[in-house]
């Protein structure tokens, strides 16, 4: 599995430096097609990945719904993509919100979903109870502490944007997710499926990251789609790490 995280390495890379010495005008469009190419490669993945299930098994739920937001997201920004060659093209923004609303529902679902699947076969973690629960209030208040600041612009701006809005609230969802979602992996140390749940955290942490930069308003559109793109491709190793473990 060591030599998939060059995926999301190389991506980063790549938008760091697209980012640095792209125009104002090509380096958006550079960052876009990654975004897209990144979204669908993830989304056929998490299609795959769910295939191996059988109907009733939380799994299954859990990457159709993973596939399904990611590729919600791919028809959204795609669509921007071809806006580049033809301005005329735009989704309205109806369809926009929707998507944006189902996309994120449904990786929060997933996640969700991920966290109950573990919890229902009995294992435990290495850590004692009250720790864990330490654990996972800490990593909410984190959530709610990146996430606010975006929810509270999103509620208060003048002509509040719906998408921002529904976009944060999957963020904070996700984002307290994080702990519980590495809580297995402590727990299956050493199993194959460790690498599925660590690497699912592994991309809500690169989420937290984008959103932490966003709030403090940092800077560099390279930096902020770096954090993007490896987040996405860590969600792609986790279900190419989902198959392997079943091939074992």
């Amino acid at each position: 599995m060591k030599r998939l995280l060059l995926y999301p390495v190389l991506a980063a890379v790549a938008a760091l430096i697209g980012g640095a010495v792209l125009d104002a005008e090509t380096a958006p469009k550079f960052h876009r097609f990654l975004l897209v190419l990144s979204l669908l490669v993830t989304s056929f993945s998490a299609f795959l990945t769910s295939a191996k299930f059988s109907a009733g098994d939380r799994l299954l739920l859990s990457w159709l719904f993973i596939g399904a937001g990611y590729f919600l997201s791919a028809i959204r920004h795609g669509t921007r993509l071809y806006a580049y060659l033809d301005p005329s093209v735009a989704l309205p923004p109806v369809v926009s919100s929707t998507l944006v609303i189902l996309q994120n529902v449904f990786i929060a679902l997933a996640l969700l979903l991920f966290v109950l699947a573990w919890r229902a076969t009995g294992l435990t973690g290495p850590l004692s109870k009250g720790t864990q629960t330490l654990s996972v209030v800490a990593g909410i208040a984190v959530a709610v502490l990146v996430g606010g600041y975006p929810l509270v612009k999103a509620l208060t701006s003048e002509g509040a944007d719906p998408i921002l809005l529904i976009s944060t609230l999957g963020d904070i969802v996700g984002l307290s997710l994080i702990v519980p979602l590495a809580l297995p992996a402590l727990a299956m140390r050493g199993g194959l499926l460790m690498h599925t749940w660590i690497y699912l955290a592994a991309s809500e942490v690169a989420w937290l990251l984008y959103d932490l930069w966003w709030a403090l308003e940092l800077g560099g559109a390279g930096v902020l789609e770096a954090f993007r793109l490896a987040a996405i491709l860590l969600a792609f190793i986790a279900s190419k790490a989902q198959r392997r473990a079943m091939r074992a």
